[in-house]
């Protein structure tokens, strides 16, 4: 494995390399112009004083070689020291440099300490962010904003593996004591065989029911979601299908319905709302309403689906569009279903780049709206 160079050692090299060819040309620059002065001095005549005689041993020309030996010396002196001089800016330059780099990257050194240090236990322990404001800060918050989501991530994987066992884990249990228990009683009259049948089916469909739903789940990005949907008549249509299970339960489905089309799938669209009217009519007391409403606001539609039933805790209403969550465990086995109509209901609005809550009802009880986009009222 190639071994890599840091990024304090690459940004000192290209500091070098820069200061390196400015002090060069520099450098180069003042030598060019000492030279020239040098030659226009030396070009210039020296005339010896008249006031007195000159010596018979002193000749002008031995005065121009001396003249000339000492310019070539000055000229070496003077680039000698000026390449000392770069030399030693140089050096004192990548000193400095090196050194200050390394304090910039001090809090990205010590960001990166953290990050190793984290497992997928700590990932929603908060990082010491820098206050300094610059992107090593905004670094540190993107990956805390991104641990925070993982850590979500890990938590709901692990509870959906535990519900997900624990939900199928009743089937089977309930599937192998019959069969044991059959088999115990050596009983094969026809009424006997047949009830054992009726078990095994209604287990059986239960499963099957659950398996359906989860590949639901997971192949909603595989749908076409941009046929046209009228979904008011959706919406009355749904409630028209869920009033004989309302009715059952004397409880009756109220619509104030607003005309919208927005592109989707007209079957999840569907099953996201019967899901959500189903979940209400099931906890709402005999004698109440659901109310189902719809209304165009902006470039959204807002579904209403209130009831009158016990409430959802503040702590729970996140949790619950969780697969295989229920707040009650016990009422909600005795109602039906496995858990799974509220994730269904997440997961199709998301397709269709919307957006699912529960909030406090108007009257009591729970009121669940779903936005969806559309283009308007139509």
């Amino acid at each position: 494995m190639k071994r890599s160079v840091s990024l304090r050692l690459r940004i000192t090299l290209l500091c070098a390399a820069l200061l390196t060819l400015c002090c060069l040309l520099l450098t180069l620059t003042n030598n060019l112009s000492a030279i020239q002065m040098a030659e226009t001095i030396q070009a210039v005549p020296v005339l010896p004083a008249r006031e007195g005689e000159p010596e018979a041993d002193v000749s002008l020309p031995m005065m121009e070689l001396e003249a000339g030996e000492a310019t070539r010396q000055a000229r070496g002196t003077f680039h000698l020291q000026s390449f000392l001089a770069m030399a030693a800016i140089l050096a004192a330059g990548l000193f400095l440099i090196y050194r200050l780099v390394g304090k910039a990257l001090a809090p990205l050194d010590r960001l990166t300490c953290q990050i190793r240090e984290r497992t997928a236990e700590d990932l929603a322990r908060p990082l010491e962010i820098p206050d300094s404001g610059d992107e090593v800060a905004e670094l540190a918050r993107a990956f805390q904003q991104m641990s925070r989501r993982l850590n979500q991530v890990f938590v709901m994987q692990k509870n959906f593996s535990h519900n997900a066992a624990h939900e199928f884990r009743t089937p089977l249990a309930v599937l192998k004591a019959r069969i044991g228990l059959f088999r115990k009683k050596k009983e094969f009259s026809p009424q006997a065989t047949e009830e054992f049948l009726q078990v095994m089916e209604g287990e059986v469909d239960r499963l099957s029911d659950m398996v359906g739903s989860l590949l639901e789940l997971t192949n909603l990005e595989q749908t076409d979601r941009s046929d046209p949907v009228p979904m008011e008549r959706l919406l009355r249509e749904a409630a028209e299908e869920m009033a004989l299970l309302a009715a059952e339960r004397q409880v009756t489905i109220q619509t104030e319905l607003t005309p919208c089309v927005l592109p989707g799938d007209e079957r999840l669209l569907r099953r996201a709302v019967f899901n959500l009217l189903e979940n209400a009519v099931k906890y709402s007391p005999a004698g109440s309403a659901v109310c189902l409403s719809s209304c165009v606001e902006g470039e959204r539609l807002r579904i209403e689906v209130a009831d009158r039933g016990p409430g959802i805790p503040q702590p729970l209403r996140q949790r619950i569009f969780e697969p295989f969550f229920r707040v009650d465990d016990a009422r909600s086995r005795q109602q039906g279903g496995a858990g799974l109509g509220l994730a269904l209901v997440r997961a199709i609005a998301q397709a269709h780049g919307g957006t699912v809550r529960v909030e406090d009802g108007p009257a009591g009880g729970s009121r669940f709206v779903m936005e969806l986009p559309c283009g308007g009222k139509k």
